[in-house]
């Protein structure tokens, strides 16, 4: 468990919770949480004995919502990792969530909305086959055409024999294959580099084969603001 000088029942503040209006209340926060993790044993294979790359954790809404579902078994799993680019949450993170089974870790990469002076040297911050179920929620969402496929091959790398890969992004039939904040799609106005960027659906998948993924499941515009869920393995 977490040690006396963390407050076990922490939660982020609301300007380091992500996800717009969708995560800013805390029944909220924490039911979004657990349904995702229940969600990752259902698609994923997720048990207590899982290790868990949560790429582009925030401050670590999921953390919540495994040391929650998994109460009955320590409020842990195997090895949970939080990856991000915003230091500011994975100090907060590091701070209140992280102990035994959960780490957090910032990576300086180039991402031209959340941190457009990282390196371009791009990393999942893991070894290869080192994972078996990968979470990247709202992460392909934000994400430029030539990293998109730089990254999906460092999934395939990083998923260990029988793991999954779940991924959130925008992707849509018969539109261009990538644009960045197309007018008048979904449910806000768009601003800014990367707030969103959707995909022809063929695009995206293409890149996921060109890497020696497989789509394991799809499900269409359920997600946050419209995304669609696909759930990868390897080929």
């Amino acid at each position: 468990m977490f040690s006396k000088k963390k407050k076990a029942g922490a939660l982020p503040p609301g300007k380091y919770r992500m996800g717009g209006k969708h995560f800013k209340n805390d029944a909220a926060f924490i039911k979004t949480a657990v349904q995702d993790v229940k969600r990752l044993e259902k698609y994923c294979g997720l048990t207590k004995d899982s290790r868990l790359l949560d790429w582009g954790c925030g401050a670590g809404r999921l953390a919540v919502g495994v040391r929650e579902r998994f109460a009955d078994d320590g409020g842990r799993i195997a090895d949970y990792h939080g990856v991000d680019v915003q230091q500011e949450l994975i100090d907060w993170a590091n701070q209140n969530l992280a102990g035994p089974g959960f780490r957090f870790t910032c990576v300086d990469v180039s991402n031209e909305r959340y941190n457009p002076d990282g390196t371009p040297e791009r990393t999942l911050a893991t070894e290869p086959g080192s994972v078996d179920v990968f979470y990247a929620y709202s992460v392909f969402s934000h994400m430029n055409d030539e990293d998109t496929p730089a990254y999906l091959k460092l999934i395939h790398e990083a998923l260990a024999p029988g793991g999954r890969a779940f991924v959130t992004c925008f992707v849509e039939e018969d539109v261009p294959g990538w644009e960045e904040n197309p007018e008048g799609y979904g449910p806000l106005e768009w601003k800014g580099r990367l707030h969103c960027t959707r995909f022809a659906r063929w695009h995206f998948e293409d890149h996921v084969n060109g890497v020696r993924l497989a789509v394991d499941r799809f499900e269409y515009g359920r997600e946050t603001d419209g995304q669609s869920l696909y759930v990868l393995r390897r080929r």
